[in-house]
């Protein structure tokens, strides 16, 4: 619900949307971050652009695990404004992305423990989401976020793809399929 957080400050821009760093109003009070995506003209002739729905949907899907190295998607909502549509994910916040931690490390770079840990994070939610069949394709330091305790996650997932194996299931094929899984 938009009237539960209070945008505080615009944190990024893409092509689509905007990113907001926000606040729970009420309790909680915990920090968020919002993307806000206008989509022009009737969507009820162009539909929703593919890469939206694709983010909601994978992220939704990850939602249910709740793995560490995932950016998690706290809600989404799609609203017609006249003949636009605004849609809003509101995501957990997290302080940085890579970029902005590798900008901030000592002149003598980072130890090789915390290179080591970054590295692992990384690559525990890349290995998740593989294990997932969700291809990210859109892997940069922009979209590798490093929060203040040192915690790793994956976020943006417009251009990501669900693998799919659209092949026929000949007796070869099985056969081949079965020795993998020994």
């Amino acid at each position: 619900v938009a009237s539960s957080r209070q945008l505080l400050a615009e944190v990024g821009q893409g092509y689509y949307g905007k990113v907001y760093k926000a606040r729970e109003v009420g309790e909680k009070q915990r920090l968020l971050a919002v993307k806000k995506f206008t989509i022009h003209g009737d969507t009820s002739e162009t539909g929703i652009p593919a890469f939206m729905i694709r983010e909601v949907a994978l992220l939704r899907k990850m939602q249910h695990f709740n793995h560490p190295n995932i950016v998690k998607l706290l809600d989404a909502s799609a609203v017609p404004v006249g003949v636009s549509l605004d849609l809003t994910l509101v995501l957990e916040y997290i302080d940085q992305d890579l970029s902005t931690y590798l900008s901030k490390a000592p002149a003598s770079g980072l130890s090789r423990d915390c290179i080591k840990d970054v590295m692992q994070q990384l690559l525990q939610g890349l290995d998740f989401l593989h294990m997932n069949m969700v291809l990210h394709r859109d892997l940069k330091p922009e979209n590798i976020l490093i929060s203040s305790r040192g915690e790793v996650k994956i976020a943006d997932f417009g251009l990501a793809r669900i693998l799919t194996f659209n092949i026929a299931l000949t007796p070869g094929c099985l056969l081949a399929c079965f020795c993998v899984l020994i």
